[in-house]
């Protein structure tokens, strides 16, 4: 009888709550913690009785490095897919030296911002390390284990120790078939949640837009058939979620493939709420009033400055007059909207952080993510920060959600913007007509529990 192969999915254990998925790592801000899409995408790959699927995510799960690794071992996987972050970079590299130690012959791939570039130096120096998955999408780990010649998205070491990369190509929508939900057993939570269990779904992948200081940009831009999308979400209906975090980089940025999908949620009655993330360019009254009717509770929008000229620097390709228009639509039309603004750009002075903060109260956004910024791997920014001598070019361990600040700006220290950032968190949030008003927003005791204990570990992440 042919034994079928033996594949874990890994999110590797943290001294805090680790969000490494989506090639943006961090520190979880609050208490919320998504599905890792990376991990759930490959599932979609791989299926019975042809292999053998566990999923361990010991964030989610809570569990020991000694714990993680007893159960790793106790599985005894032939292949290991799992998430390294470039915020908790040192502890990921000691825990897969660990599992490598014990599991000699268990062949390990990657996925991560930690390894998005220098591929052969950072093959080199990782030995435990056999393949970097470069494209989450694509199946490219699956045909490794196959030995096919169509791999994409993938780097590995040969027996020559010569590395080889399969580059990810655009391609036609993909009709994959739905992510393997049901075996990611860990408590997963969204600020904005208003209804649990919920679930992280991915339509598309990358963003064809030029933002210089993300990743995604540089990253081939696909998405998948709306029937393979449908078959997702009647499958989680069926399994008993009740929420969806729909985790794109641009929702609606496929407009047919999502008209589709949208108008089969009003017309099954789907019933399911769910949030996204999208851009304020590319969401009009046609477009919202869809998202309104189809279950859309919150949008989060990356507005990242208050002035027109810092947009066009960084490539936003849309203006401070979109955002106030389109949050003030998005209001009418009943659909809350948060913010993400992004402060510590090189350059910056304290009066343009204050500046942006200002006019996050000023679009009366429903919320406000306040974010230092971070000099990714194989972006341009981090291009600018090197020219201009912020960072030095052996920087690797970086959090995204600005917990610890990575760099100042040449006119603020890492101290000051620190101390910006938690301001910004006050001012926005502790203001006595905000509060009153979030409190009438509410629609459910679920919801009020949800805000408490999620403002709780906010602020309690930035006064520490």
């Amino acid at each position: 009888m042919h034994q079928s192969k033996r594949i874990l999915f890994l999110n590797p254990p943290g001294q805090k709550i680790y969000i490494r998925d989506y090639y943006c790592s961090k520190v979880s801000k609050a208490y919320y913690l998504p599905q890792p899409v990376d991990l759930l995408m490959q599932t979609s790959f791989f299926n019975a009785p042809e292999y053998n699927l566990l999923v361990i995510d010991c964030i989610a799960e809570k569990l020991s490095v000694e714990k993680s690794l007893e159960r790793i071992i106790n599985f005894k996987p032939d292949y290991i897919i799992g998430l390294m972050g470039s915020v908790s970079l040192t502890e990921d590299v000691s825990f897969y030296k660990l599992v490598k130690k014990q599991l000699k012959h268990a062949v390990i791939a990657c996925s991560g911002d930690a390894l998005l570039d220098k591929y052969d130096k950072k093959l080199a120096d990782n030995l435990w390390l056999d393949a970097i998955i470069t494209n989450f999408y694509k199946d490219g780990f699956k045909q490794f284990i196959e030995k096919s010649t169509a791999i994409e998205g993938l780097v590995y070491r040969d027996r020559f120790n010569k590395t080889i990369t399969h580059q990810s190509k655009r391609s036609k929508p993909l009709d994959v078939k739905p992510p393997k939900q049901n075996l990611f057993k860990g408590n997963y939570r969204m600020p904005f949640a208003n209804a649990f269990p919920m679930a992280t779904v991915l339509t598309n992948y990358a963003c064809p837009y030029p933002c210089t200081f993300c990743i995604m940009s540089t990253l081939p831009y696909a998405t998948r058939t709306s029937h393979s999308i449908i078959e997702e979400l009647k499958t989680l209906k069926a399994q008993g979620y009740k929420f969806i975090y729909f985790s794109d980089q641009t929702f609606f940025q496929s407009k047919a493939i999502t008209n589709d999908v949208l108008n089969w949620m009003i017309k099954s009655n789907y019933g399911l709420t769910w949030m996204c993330f999208s851009r304020v360019d590319v969401l009009k009254e046609k477009e919202l009033l869809l998202m309104k009717k189809a279950g859309c509770s919150l949008i989060m929008f990356g507005v990242e400055w208050a002035e027109d000229n810092m947009l066009v620097h960084y490539k936003k390709n849309y203006t401070t007059q979109h955002v106030i228009d389109t949050f003030a639509l998005s209001k009418k039309i009943g659909i809350k909207r948060l913010g993400t603004f992004l402060i510590g750009v090189p350059g910056q002075s304290k009066a343009s952080i204050l500046n942006t903060i200002a006019f996050a109260k000023k679009i009366d956004a429903d919320y406000a993510s306040f974010n230092v910024a971070v000099p990714r791997s194989n972006t341009s920014f981090r291009e600018e920060a090197l020219n201009k001598g912020l960072i030095d070019d052996a920087l690797q361990v970086m959090d995204q959600s600005g917990n610890q600040v990575t760099m100042g700006t040449g006119v603020l220290s890492r101290e000051e913007l620190q101390h910006l950032k938690n301001n910004a968190y006050i001012s926005f949030y502790l203001r006595p007509k905000y509060l009153w008003n979030r409190i009438k927003s509410l629609n459910n005791w679920m919801e009020f529990k949800i805000h408490v204990k999620e403002g709780f570990y906010m602020f309690k992440s930035f006064l520490n």
